[in-house]
């Protein structure tokens, strides 16, 4: 089953806010992850998002994959899975430096 990915307004401006800060850099390097952050998203939440664990602070019905850009740069995607619809909610696109707890979810 494919199921139809949702984005909340944080999430949305979360990843506008991480592209800018990219682009202030290079317009290729904004772009070269804006489309690799596309395929994760194509792959792993469309594709099979109940692959991955709950999230470990927050727990079930949360879940979350690491969307890695560098060996020191890490985003994680947190989001919940409603079968019934088929649907992903991205909740949040978190840098994974930020202090635990600071997702407001």
């Amino acid at each position: 089953m494919e199921y139809r990915v949702d984005f909340s307004v944080e999430s949305i401006a979360q990843i506008d806010e991480y592209l800018a800060y990219l682009r202030r850099y290079s317009l290729a390097t904004a772009e070269k992850y804006k489309n690799a952050l596309q395929k994760a998203i194509e792959t792993y939440l469309v594709e099979s998002p109940e692959a991955f664990a709950f999230d470990w602070e927050m727990g079930a019905p949360y879940r979350a994959f690491l969307f890695k850009i560098s060996p020191h740069t890490s985003y994680w995607v947190i989001y919940r899975v409603y079968d019934d619809e088929g649907v992903v909610r991205v909740l949040r696109f978190r840098n994974a430096a930020n202090e635990p707890g600071t997702h407001n979810l």
